[in-house]
């Protein structure tokens, strides 16, 4: 019995040494390409830099350090930047936008907006979210947890 299963064993492991790498070039073959995009949304666009600070609050978070910043482009692109203090570290962290009157507690909202990351330099916000108050949510995407959320602000009217 033993001599049938090894047998048995001896084929099945020599067919799948020539079929699996057969399956495998055949599988990386039929892969579509990945999409690109010709062109770049304008808020994206390299050489859209904000170049006026219309507003700056320190205030906004309670528990987080972090200085927002409400810029301007010249062409009426708008962005948002973050700065924080160098022993503020977070692993991983979101930027989300949620409207003012969602209740935000351990998760995050359903209609949540991605801005991006923290560590980018400037985050573009589209025109109609710049009109809507709300309120930032720092998401911890490597602890899978809130980490603070900002005070309601509407980023096109807000003053210190």
């Amino acid at each position: 019995m033993i001599a049938t299963l090894r047998q048995r064993h001896r084929r099945t492991f020599f067919a799948l040494g020539i079929i699996l790498p057969v399956a495998f070039i055949a599988g990386i073959a039929a892969r579509q390409a990945v999409p690109a995009a010709k062109n770049l949304p304008p808020e994206f666009s390299a050489d859209n830099k904000a170049t006026s600070i219309v507003w700056e609050r320190a205030d906004l978070f309670g528990k987080a350090p972090v200085t927002v910043q409400f810029l301007r482009a010249t062409d009426k692109a708008v962005f948002i930047r973050l700065t924080t203090d160098k022993n503020f570290v977070k692993p991983d962290l979101l930027v989300y936008w949620a409207a003012e009157n969602q209740t935000i507690t351990d998760t995050l909202p359903a209609n949540a907006t991605l801005l991006g990351t923290l560590a980018a330099a400037q985050l573009p916000v589209s025109e109609t979210l710049a009109h809507l108050p709300g309120v930032l949510v720092l998401f911890s995407l490597a602890d899978s947890e809130i980490v603070d959320v900002s005070k309601p602000v509407t980023l096109e009217t807000s003053t210190p």
